[in-house]
């Protein structure tokens, strides 16, 4: 299977650039015109579609996003941002240190599982659109805000993980472990 950088490669282009030139000439001597653009955006999508049917998608993301994807992420260090888009994702918190860190987790048309210790100091801030995210308290927020603070968490010292959740048309569930 044709993976998705075969499309940004000097292959696809040579082929493409020479399509076009041939298309250019039985414009000019034969009279025909060949819609070059709309042919191969047509074929792009179609590609598109049928490895997403057949072997799932072969897009390039960065190790902190899952896309069209079932993934679970098991974090050592925090990294700034998590992206969860049209996937399921499990991310693992509880083995990163919390020393006045944040992340910020986005899910859009996606499930997320965020584990986390609540032994460690943790603010937890969830913005929901049309969502359903289970906090940690029993509380589900479906639109709004809400913040959701570990035992362990000082308002007044403020030192720990710093978590700011977004859940657009999605599903996002905070669990202990």
């Amino acid at each position: 299977m044709v993976k998705m950088g075969f499309f940004f490669g000097g292959v696809f282009w040579g082929v493409f650039f020479i399509v076009l030139g041939l298309c250019a000439i039985f414009k000019t001597v034969f009279h025909v015109n060949i819609s070059v653009i709309r042919i191969g955006l047509a074929l792009f999508i179609i590609y598109i579609g049928l490895s997403m049917l057949f072997s799932g998608p072969h897009f390039r993301v960065d190790k902190n996003t899952v896309l069209f994807e079932n993934r679970d992420l098991i974090l050592t260090e925090t990294m700034e941002e998590y992206n969860i888009i049209f996937g399921r994702g499990v991310i693992d918190l509880t083995a990163i240190s919390t020393e006045n860190q944040r992340t910020e987790i986005n899910i859009v048309f996606g499930e997320g599982i965020i584990k986390v210790n609540p032994e460690l100091p943790m603010e937890i801030k969830v913005s929901s659109v049309l969502s359903g995210a289970k906090m940690l308290d029993g509380n589900n927020i479906a639109m709004g805000e809400y913040t959701y603070r570990t035992k362990s968490y000082n308002e007044n010292n403020a030192e720990g993980l710093l978590v700011e959740a977004t859940v657009v048309f999605g599903k996002l569930e905070f669990i202990e472990k």
